[in-house]
């Protein structure tokens, strides 16, 4: 092995580190975060919804852009402008990630994993990319992950946005319409 290898798959352990001790304490602290949140949409209004939107889309986490949109609406933000600028957090945040992978994460992935297992982890990926993408979007599953590694393995752009974007927004917009339904307000 290299020392250039290594080097790469050390850096990769610290970040993975790292992910794993963000993702712990915003569990550790899910609702301490929710609130700050709240707070920060009823003081900076639509501007919140759209930082809240993108920090959820770009960190991951339990927490998803749904949240702003519902912390935008009880903070007297309308709903078209929560889901909007949301909306468009998230859809900045997924650009980037997918933008870091495609630019970076190859070069990084190539070095950490042989060049066999690499090809073939892409092989796999972009025979099943759109469902990925879609259950990603849609699901729990780690998104922000997936936007990464589509980015890694270079998913077509076109696809991405079909296949991620527009069902992320789907999300919102339902995840939205649930929780004003079970609140009474619609």
């Amino acid at each position: 092995m290299t020392t250039k290898r290594k080097v790469f798959q050390i850096a990769g352990l610290i970040l993975l580190a790292l992910i794993l001790v963000a993702f712990s304490a915003t569990i550790l602290y899910h609702e301490q975060i929710k609130a700050t949140l709240a707070h920060e949409i009823q003081t900076y209004g639509a501007i919140g919804c759209l930082l809240g939107g993108f920090i959820a889309d770009t960190f991951g986490g339990p927490l998803g852009p749904e949240w702003p949109v519902i912390a935008g609406i009880l903070a007297g933000i309308k709903l078209p402008t929560a889901l909007l600028m949301t909306s468009i957090g998230s859809v900045l945040a997924t650009i980037v990630v997918y933008w870091v992978g495609y630019a970076f994460g190859d070069v990084g992935a190539r070095e950490i994993f042989t060049v066999e297992r690499f090809e073939r982890w892409q092989r796999v990926f972009l025979r099943n990319r759109r469902i990925t993408m879609v259950l990603a979007a849609l699901t729990p599953v780690p998104y922000v992950t997936c936007c990464l590694i589509a980015g890694i393995f270079k998913m077509r752009p076109w696809e991405y946005v079909v296949f991620t974007i527009f069902p992320r927004i789907f999300r919102i917009v339902t995840a939205a319409y649930i929780a004003l339904l079970l609140r009474g307000a619609l």
